[in-house]
């Protein structure tokens, strides 16, 4: 029952309980004044009616009363409905005259009369004739008071039905008020109810204050933990994954970036990578002397370190030093190679152009495409032998790198894709693969669906054509295809069914409000649904990834992020975001026996998963050895070849 409610009831009983006490005390004081007043008025009424007897025999002389003089004295009140007996006895107790009339019927019910009884008795009066005393009797009829005092209690029901309704409007308008703050003292204890710590404004309202700092406090307290988690964790993969001069990946982890990006079944499995050389570098060395080159690569560094922020190329970007002069780039959401060689190459020359370097040390440059299932070693190998021809040719140009491809291929032309996905949205030929996570005891905590197109016969896994469906933009469609095919799966399947969801959805309100409306449709079982989203997409959409996961928890549906572990920030926000679970990518789960790099990451992880109260689970397990380690170090479920 709501406050509101609780008020309106308390308001009823309260002016029950007060006209009730009311009604009877004026009741009972009221019938008892009526009756004194009924009583003064009979009285006065049989002292004045005698009189006139006593004077009408005056004037004839005579010590007897005509009978015609009575008669025509007292009848007129035998015909009122104020008197229930009027009789008038001589001397000796003989009744002269006697009218006894039938009460008339109230207003009053039975009940009322019964509850306020109005007592009535004959008043007696003599009428002087000479020496003799007559006596004239009237009995009143209470009727009257009993219908007055029916009439002024309906008058205070009233009145009080008025008071209900006035004090109910006026207490629920001061109860609004006052429950505004309360409103967002629940909001806020909902969401770390979901393991969202959020802050809010402390109200005026003492009680609620008190409520709302705490709350505050404990958010601050989470946050606090979360920001040293991700502080520790960003010095941890510092001193493992980089280069200790420039600030940039080391080859050997940049490598197994773009190694794991080529193996992703999302939008990530393409894009472009470009390679730069500081041509001379060992002559400018002995020139310019070891402390200023030193400054100049850390210069050099931080300035492509901001090709990962927001504003470029974001997450999706990955830079590292393959020897001392090359640094090579991958960004997978860009689809023009030259231009990210063009961006490195001009960023890397306005470096050496601050430090004085001379104009003859020029950058070379190559750039190229890939997509999914390209291999590392042959793209790297592709990109130093145009690296090579940029060299030799005047002005040192970015020479684009090619891979041998099949003759004749058209599966990588923009036709080919937008007639095939367009036909396979139209007719729904999309279908789901289903992969379980496991926990220890090798029960299932939900199953992944990854999404599979047959076109001519041949199967092509999202990694083959979700870079497609991100540059068509495609995606909002295809993750509604996606989430109908899950929903229909749900009825066939008893286990929780999670599926991956693109940047373009979660960007925009549209989606989600679709989503809400679809869900809000289809109530039964929706509760085992989940959807993914990758920690890059979720970096560039923290806020449409919070309203996506109030949301969905409305429904009881989980919200997880995937492909964790490339950007620590990210654990800072998680307090706020309040993923369902959290998803180590498959980079930082091989070799954990080995790899104190990949062991960091993952231990930090499931630690800040345990402190949310949410799952965290290792991605990509391909051996039983890493399966084991990582169950060791504290993840709750795990996927991959090693998982049955």
């Amino acid at each position: 029952m709501s406050l509101l409610q609780r008020l309106w009831l308390s308001i009823a009983a309260l002016l029950i309980t007060v006209f009730g006490v009311t009604m009877t005390v004026f009741g009972v004081s009221g019938s008892n004044t009526l009756e004194e007043q009924l009583a003064i008025e009979t009285e006065n009424t049989a002292r004045s009616l005698a009189q006139v007897l006593s004077l009408e025999a005056q004037v004839s002389g005579v010590n007897e009363l005509d009978p015609v003089i009575v008669q025509l004295r007292l009848s007129p009140f035998t015909d009122l409905s104020e008197f229930e007996v009027v009789e008038l006895r001589d001397p000796m107790g003989n009744s002269i005259f006697r009218s006894q009339n039938t009460p008339p019927p109230t207003e009053a019910p039975d009940w009322f009369k019964g509850f306020f009884a109005v007592e009535t008795f004959a008043v007696t009066e003599p009428v002087m004739l000479g020496w003799n005393n007559w006596e004239l009797s009237l009995t009143p009829y209470g009727g009257t008071a009993y219908d007055e005092l029916w009439r002024a209690s309906k008058r205070s029901a009233v009145a009080m039905l008025a008071a209900f309704f006035v004090a109910g409007l006026i207490g629920q308008l001061i109860l609004s008020r006052l429950l505004l703050p309360l409103n967002h003292v629940v909001s806020q204890a909902s969401a770390i109810g979901q393991r969202r710590f959020t802050k809010i404004d402390v109200p005026k309202t003492a009680e609620f204050a008190a409520v709302a700092r705490s709350m505050n406090d404990l958010s601050e307290r989470v946050q606090a933990m979360l920001s040293n988690e991700a502080e520790l964790l960003k010095n941890k993969k510092a001193s493992s994954d980089l280069d200790e001069t420039t600030g940039l990946l080391k080859r050997d982890r940049f490598v197994d970036q773009f190694r794991a990006r080529l193996s992703r079944e999302n939008e990530e499995a393409s894009g472009s990578a470009a390679l730069i050389r500081i041509m001379g570098l060992a002559d400018m060395n002995r020139e310019y002397g070891r402390h200023l080159i030193d400054n100049l690569l850390s210069d050099i560094g931080t300035s492509l370190n901001t090709l990962s922020n927001y504003e470029s190329y974001g997450s999706h970007c990955s830079i590292g030093r393959m020897n001392g002069a090359d640094v090579c780039a991958i960004a997978t959401n860009e689809t023009n190679a030259k231009n990210l060689g063009d961006v490195l190459q001009r960023m890397v020359n306005a470096v050496l152009t601050n430090h004085g370097i001379d104009s003859r040390y020029r950058v070379a440059a190559a750039c190229i495409d890939f997509e999914y299932g390209d291999g590392v070693g042959d793209l790297l190998t592709a990109l130093d032998s145009a690296l090579a021809q940029s060299e030799l040719q005047v002005g040192v140009p970015i020479v684009p790198a090619e891979l041998k491809k099949a003759v004749g291929d058209s599966r990588s032309t923009q036709m080919f894709w937008q007639h095939h996905l367009n036909t396979a949205l139209t007719k729904n030929q999309l279908s789901l693969h289903w992969y379980p996570v496991k926990d220890k005891q090798n029960d299932t905590l939900h199953l992944e669906g990854m999404a599979r197109l047959t076109i001519e016969g041949e199967e092509f896994n999202a990694g083959q054509f979700m870079p497609w469906v991100f540059r068509l933009g495609l995606g909002p469609d295809f993750d509604k295809a996606v989430v109908k095919s899950a929903l229909a799966a749900l009825t066939s399947k008893n286990e929780r069914l999670h599926v991956n969801l693109s940047a373009d959805s979660v960007r925009g309100d549209s989606f989600i409000q679709w989503l809400t409306s679809l869900l809000a449709d289809e109530p039964e079982h929706i509760s085992r649904l989940g959807f993914e989203l990758s920690e890059s997409v979720v970096l560039a959409a923290k806020d449409h990834f919070e309203s996506m996961v109030s949301a969905m928890t409305a429904f009881g549906c989980q919200v997880g992020i995937e492909h964790m572990g490339y950007r620590p920030e990210i654990i800072a926000d998680l307090g706020r975001l309040g993923p369902s679970y959290l998803k180590v990518d498959s980079l930082y789960t091989q070799n954990l026996m080995s790899n104190d790099g990949n062991k960091a990451v993952v231990a930090s992880l499931s630690g800040v998963a345990k402190s949310l109260g949410v799952d965290c689970i290792a991605e990509g397990i391909n051996t039983v050895d890493d399966r084991d380690a990582a169950f060791e170090i504290g993840v709750r479920g795990a996927s991959g070849k090693a998982i049955d």
